[in-house]
């Protein structure tokens, strides 16, 4: 599966003191998800915008991560360029020094003194050139540090995002594990027992919890279908509960090819972060 985050340029253009949201930059970007080359709807993406810090200009990064159907994940990093285009301050302009007034010598003078001032005035304007120089410099040392701090800090937040996202993921496929459990113990009482009608009530309370669990997974395609078997399996096994075994253990061959494409999706995750943040 490919899943890639499309966009006609790599930044945007964010305006001093205000706020973007998600549609706006998806606009600016004209930012389009694909999977296996065909576009899919931009439902499950994630954007992290914490690091701009919109009251102050500058360049500031924003990571986007998208989900596909199979539980699939690309990220990319956009930057964000926090500007007011319509404030220009005289402030910003370099500062101009008043012209020394001009000195006139008496006839006593001699020529010496003339040059000892032409000189000194060279020499403050050598210093003032260094000065400002130095400064220019310090500051750009200290806008690329703030930089890389707030890409650092920017990509941790992306992290933890899509690790909240894995952790829900993960809590509900173990859901689905527990109601796999209690069904093979359903048709285990069964065997021992043959009471159809407590069967009955059995596959109906694990189906209400498996209605519960496919409402929380609305948003995973993937985990939806081995939920909708789940619950077409129990449907089957009301109507004939002498196939049970034999419809049970053909959910289950499923459901580990589900398990294997989840652990390469971890995986594949894991490593694309790693990569994304210089480990």
């Amino acid at each position: 599966m490919t899943l890639q985050i499309n966009t006609r340029v790599d930044s945007i253009t964010w305006p001093l003191n205000q706020n973007l949201t998600n549609q706006e930059i998806i606009s600016q970007l004209e930012l389009t998800v694909t999977e296996n080359g065909q576009l899919i709807s931009n439902d499950n993406l994630s954007i992290n915008k914490k690091a701009v810090n919109r009251s102050e200009a500058g360049v500031y990064p924003i990571i986007i991560t998208a989900i596909g159907s199979n539980n699939e994940y690309a990220t990319k990093k956009i930057q964000a360029w926090v500007t007011d285009k319509n404030n220009v301050s005289s402030n910003d302009r370099p500062p101009v020094r008043p012209t020394p007034a001009p000195q006139y010598k008496t006839p006593a003078q001699t020529p010496s003194p003339k040059k000892k001032s032409k000189k000194k005035g060279v020499y403050i304007v050598l210093g003032v050139l260094v000065l400002l120089i130095a400064i220019i410099f310090g500051i750009s040392a200290c806008q690329a540090h703030n930089d890389a701090v707030q890409n650092e800090q920017a990509q941790s937040n992306a992290l933890n995002n899509t690790n909240s996202k894995l952790d829900n993921l993960s809590e509900q496929n173990k859901q689905l594990m527990q109601q796999n459990k209690e069904l093979q113990n359903a048709i285990n009482n069964y065997k021992q027992d043959q009471n159809k009608e407590e069967l009955q009530n059995q596959l109906d309370q694990i189906k209400n919890e498996n209605q519960q669990l496919k409402n929380n997974a609305a948003n995973n395609q993937a985990l939806q279908n081995q939920i909708d078997q789940l619950g077409s399996t129990i449907d089957q096994i009301k109507q004939n509960p002498n196939q049970a075994d034999s419809l049970l253990n053909q959910m289950k061959n499923n459901q580990n090819k589900f398990m294997q494409n989840l652990n390469a999706t971890f995986q594949k995750l894991v490593s694309d972060f790693q990569q994304l943040i210089g480990k």
